[in-house]
């Protein structure tokens, strides 16, 4: 049974709950949401209670007041007599307020309302001076950064709208610690599935060379979408791409000892993720080793692919060519022999694998090479 205590409330619009007016500019309402924090926070209250259900009270006008645009309709619907209110919860000792409560805030004819302002309109959630906005996007653009942007730090920000502006803003100028901050911040506000496309994840962190941060990201977007969703699909399917960029870049390329370091990382990675290796990690992984001279690792690494099921016919072929890359020609000739016996007759069906008797003769052709090349070294 609810006490007298927690009965006892009053009306309050937003702004009465955040105790400004509605004429207060941006900052004066930031300025008095966190003072009013301050002041209901339950250890400064008689009753924590009634403190924890004033703060709550106090997080959703703020939430609807400090978007420019959500803003600008609630004004709109306060100057009509048609805005949202919220029950103040009052304490034992404290009585209701003897000012009215603001109902029907229309102005007089000929009066400039104080509320709705028309000298403001909205562009990318932020409101721009009207002479401002009827310049073009160009302009609105300048005077969002300058009074928006430039001197704030994009930590203190948790609006997606001013997220959205600065990512866009920092990536024109090249500042990429930024960009990608601001890029981590929106996920981490866990916005609609769309906004997380249109960010353009995969481009950002491939322009800015960080593919394992931006694979560690869109596995965290992945993990929250259900399992065979579109959303997990796509999520998956960019952090391939990502991690294929980074083999391409730093395990196919670069000097040998630096290569099997990174397709070392390369394989960690993939396993701190609990994803498999694909056969052409595992294959640029071989080759690094060997041309670092690791040829121990190489060969481990060529006995987990072999050891593995082979998803489709053509991995066959893909394998004596593994084997072959290895140095392991002997094997890499036993193989082939087999596939042209017929022990593997999936590889010799032409309705799944495309040539395969090119595609043996092709094999052919770079074992004989190998084989010169190795007697060429070992002379």
């Amino acid at each position: 049974m609810p006490t007298a205590t927690q009965s006892r409330s009053e009306t309050r619009d937003f702004y009465e709950v955040l105790g400004t007016d509605p004429s207060a500019s941006s900052a004066e309402l930031r300025t008095a949401f966190r003072a009013a924090v301050l002041r209901h926070h339950p250890d400064r209250a008689p009753s924590s209670e009634i403190a924890t259900r004033r703060t709550s009270i106090l997080n959703r006008a703020w939430a609807e007041l400090r978007d420019p645009l959500r803003r600008l309709h609630y004004d709109h619907a306060l100057e009509g007599g048609r805005a949202e209110t919220l029950d103040w919860p009052l304490d034992s000792d404290e009585a209701p307020r003897t000012a009215p409560v603001r109902r029907h805030l229309r102005s007089e004819p000929g009066v400039p309302s104080q509320w709705h302002q028309p000298q403001w309109r909205s562009a990318a959630g932020f409101r721009v001076p009207t002479d401002v906005f009827m310049a073009g996007p160009a302009a609105q653009d300048q005077w969002i950064v300058e009074h928006h942007i430039e001197g704030q730090d994009w930590r203190e920000h948790a609006e997606r709208y001013w997220l959205r502006f600065a990512a866009r803003h920092y990536a024109e100028r090249g500042r990429v610690d930024d960009w990608l901050g601001v890029l981590e911040r929106i996920v981490s506000l866990a916005p609609p599935f769309a906004e997380i496309v249109d960010a353009n994840l995969r481009d950002a962190y491939l322009t800015a060379g960080e593919e394992l941060r931006g694979a560690m990201t869109l596995r965290a977007v992945a993990e929250r979408e259900p399992m065979g969703s579109t959303q997990r699909r796509w999520a998956e399917r960019e952090l391939r791409v990502l991690l294929g960029e980074y083999r391409d870049v730093h395990v196919r390329r670069g000097p040998d000892d630096r290569r099997a370091e990174n397709a070392e990382l390369l394989l960690n990675f993939l396993e701190s993720l609990e994803i498999e290796p694909s056969f052409t990690d595992y294959r640029a992984a071989i080759v690094a080793h060997r041309r670092a001279g690791h040829s121990g690792r190489a060969a481990e690494l060529v006995e987990r692919v072999m050891a593995a099921p082979v998803p489709e016919p053509g991995r066959w072929f893909s394998l004596v060519q593994l084997l072959t890359e290895a140095g392991q020609l002997d094997r890499a000739s036993a193989l082939l022999a087999e596939i042209a016996r017929g022990e593997h007759p999936e590889a010799l069906d032409p309705r799944r694998v495309h040539g395969p008797w090119r595609r043996i003769s092709a094999a052919r052709e770079r074992l004989a090479r190998a084989r010169r090349a190795s007697a060429a070294k070992a002379s």
